[in-house]
């Protein structure tokens, strides 16, 4: 009986192959193999290493569109996703629109979203401006109906400086806004559902975390591409010093300069006196508050809070701030990494903050005082 199985098996073997079962048909046999392997590898292993917006329009072919995400780095094999999408049956079905693709994705996953059309206009485009603080991205996040208000704030504070300015695509939180919709009719209503409030809440804890996971990642990358591996704390050092330049100069030259002052004061034990980190540190103070409150750091009374101390006012505590005051861009950690030497130990912007005058005494300083600033 076994025998006539084998027999069996080895008959339609051969039949399969349609001739004698020799070396050669092992050979051909393998390499079918290897190259389904490899077709398989090709769709479903993960290809981008960044953030890529792309915009497909109505007509274009096939071909164009392969082109398109070869030369932006979305996939690996052109003839790969041509293949893909022509074997499954995709080819009439890809949607014109403007996609944005997240690092990981594969060409399974790029041709999924372009079948079932999720294009951009279901996501939220933000921007992050140079020198935002979480009070700041908070408020934009707000602002675009992503989070309740003081949730970023309150939650992520302690990673100041590596929210990297940049434009970032979100996913609209329809959960977090159908909650919030429920929760407006049933208020005041003797019967309204605690679990309600209780999964809205869950929710949006959810998407304030997706959202600050997904800057930060894009921090890492950026600063793999654009800057030298330090030591955590030289990077911490770092990026609290860069975080000063966002505040304290426009460009590039300027914050070299300031760069090279701040580092001059430091060596000689002189306190940094910036009215920028004695601001900061009074809207840090209003985190413990109990209703959550936008804090504008450019609106602090900073004469008044010059005379309380705190580790951020360096009008009082000596060295550098114990954290950022904001978070900068690649062009300020630049500029430490790189400082303009100088005998500059002091600076001050004009009133239009055009210009920062810069000096070498403390009696140069008070004489561009009375010139630019009337005091």
């Amino acid at each position: 009986m076994e025998n006539k199985k084998k027999n069996l098996i080895s008959r339609f073997v051969f039949y399969f192959l349609g001739c004698k079962f020799n070396f050669s048909h092992i050979a051909v046999l393998v390499i079918v193999i290897f190259l389904l392997s490899f077709i398989g590898f090709s769709i479903f292993w993960p290809f981008l290493e960044r953030e890529r917006e792309i915009v497909i329009e109505e007509g274009q072919s096939l071909n164009f569109i392969a082109d398109v995400l070869k030369n932006e780095g979305v996939i690996r094999n052109k003839l790969i996703f041509i293949f893909y999408v022509l074997i499954t049956g995709n080819e009439k079905k890809l949607q014109a629109g403007r996609y944005f693709f997240e690092p990981g994705i594969n060409v399974f996953g790029v041709v999924q979203s372009m079948t079932k059309g999720f294009s951009e206009s279901e996501d939220v485009v933000l921007t992050i401006p140079e020198g935002f603080n979480v009070f700041d991205i908070d408020e934009r996040l707000f602002s675009f109906g992503l989070i309740k208000k003081g949730e970023f704030a309150k939650k992520y504070f302690a990673d100041e400086g590596q929210f990297f300015p940049d434009t970032y695509h979100f996913k609209r939180p329809d959960s977090l806004s159908e909650g919030k919709n429920e929760t407006a009719d049933s208020a005041g209503s003797p019967q309204a559902d605690s679990t309600t409030s209780t999964s809205s809440g869950q929710a949006s804890s959810l998407q304030v975390d997706s959202i600050a996971e997904k800057i930060k990642n894009h921090f890492n990358l950026k600063l793999k591409d654009s800057i030298v591996v330090l030591s955590p704390l030289v990077f911490q050092d770092t990026l609290v010093r860069a975080s000063i330049l966002e505040k304290e100069a426009r460009n590039e030259e300027d914050m070299r300069l300031v760069a090279g002052v701040i580092e001059n004061r430091l060596e000689r034990g002189m306190l940094l006196q910036i009215d920028a980190t004695v601001s900061y540190g009074a809207c840090l103070k209003k985190l413990k508050d109990s209703t959550y409150k936008y804090c504008d750091v450019s609106q602090v009374p900073v004469g008044e809070e010059i005379k309380n101390d705190s580790p951020y006012n360096s009008y009082t505590r000596p060295g550098l701030p114990p954290g950022p005051i904001a978070n900068p861009g690649i062009q300020a950690i630049k500029a430490v990494l790189n400082p303009q030497k100088s005998d500059y130990l002091y600076y001050l912007s004009t009133r239009d903050g055009s210009r920062i005058i810069f000096s070498k005494t403390a009696n140069e300083h008070a004489a561009n005082r009375r010139k630019y600033l009337g005091l």
